[in-house]
């Protein structure tokens, strides 16, 4: 209980340039593992989900359940500290608004790929984020990359985005034309342009960033919630009907992605988007694994050489930071 306590008031101590220069390099590795594995899993539980309900009815469970446990973690990290909720401003509240509806499409994107096309395609397909994310930040928020951290991403890109091809018989001329291609690579630019304004959103508040990622989340799953619960019953009134038998795995789809949100969200506050999800792609390994041992899918020699592309992606990652 001590050490718990103890970590609470660091999370919650009040931001110094000083100090977090000192241990942000390791806090947003942390954070983005933890959210690699986190999303990792929770998407496997969604792939669950899709085989008995509709892609809507999934992804509201991504949100409607998730966002009880951000509340509590938002009331933990901020507890006596609400009073600074007076230094957000509306450009604040407008940059989340906009990562709060990038993220709701691409994931409702994302759970249409996972019922169109194996699990670990499906997902490998969105992976395209990391190179979108480090475009447009370049071009748009004027992010500053190594060639190391180029590299890093670029060859992360290409080597999930091979064996997309590959493994689903997609030759590169008429890629363009399958549907699953193109919600994944449209999912990957959503959640590129999430991660964006995720990181913006920090940037622009002068409060700890780690409370920020806090409160981001509270705001953001409590936006997608409602949007998709409008969305869920415009479908079908009956669509409700879907959730039942299935709490358990609904419950740990929620709480699953919470936390990886929590860890994405922290990530984005110390470190670049593009960065970020450059390491995220260890996320591939993680899938893989999931897929093998619990979907009894055999890993191939082409998906061999995606995570070889990853741990070199990630050694040249860190070497460039």
């Amino acid at each position: 209980m001590k050490s718990a306590f103890s970590l609470v008031q660091m999370l919650r101590a009040p931001y110094t340039a000083g100090k977090f220069k000192r241990v942000n390099l390791m806090e947003w590795i942390a954070f983005t593992l933890l959210a690699a594995l986190m999303q990792a899993v929770r998407t496997a539980g969604q792939k669950q989900l899709t085989n008995t309900m509709s892609a809507i009815v999934a992804t509201w469970a991504r949100y409607g359940f998730g966002f009880p446990v951000a509340v509590v973690y938002f009331v933990i990290i901020w507890r006596d500290q609400f009073d600074l909720l007076r230094h957000f401003s509306l450009t604040f509240y407008a940059i989340v608004l906009c990562a709060a509806l990038f993220q709701l499409v691409a994931t409702l994107l994302l759970v249409k790929v996972l019922s169109l096309r194996n699990f670990a395609v499906g997902t490998t397909f969105a992976k395209t984020e990391g190179i979108f994310a480090a475009i447009i930040g370049a071009v748009v928020f004027s992010a500053a990359f190594s060639l190391a951290a180029w590299l890093a991403i670029v060859i992360g890109v290409i080597g999930l985005v091979f064996v997309s091809l590959a493994k689903s018989n997609i030759s590169v001329q008429s890629a363009w034309h399958s549907k699953t291609f193109i919600l994944g690579i449209t999912a990957g630019i959503c959640f590129a342009l999430t991660s964006l304004l995720l990181r913006e959103a920090s940037l622009v508040s002068d409060a700890n960033p780690i409370m920020t990622a806090a409160y981001v989340l509270m705001i953001s799953l409590g936006i997608q919630g409602l949007l998709c619960s409008g969305l869920v019953q415009w479908q079908s009134p009956n669509n409700w009907q879907q959730l039942r038998g299935q709490s358990k795995t609904i419950l740990f789809v929620g709480l699953t992605g919470t936390l990886g949100s929590i860890g994405w969200y922290t990530a984005f506050s110390f470190q670049e988007a593009a960065i970020v999800k450059a390491l995220g792609q260890v996320e591939y390994i993680v899938t893989l694994a999931l897929t093998h041992y619990f979907f009894k899918e055999t890993i191939s020699k082409v998906e061999w050489i995606g995570i070889i592309s990853v741990l070199v992606s990630v050694v040249l990652l860190l070497v460039g930071v």
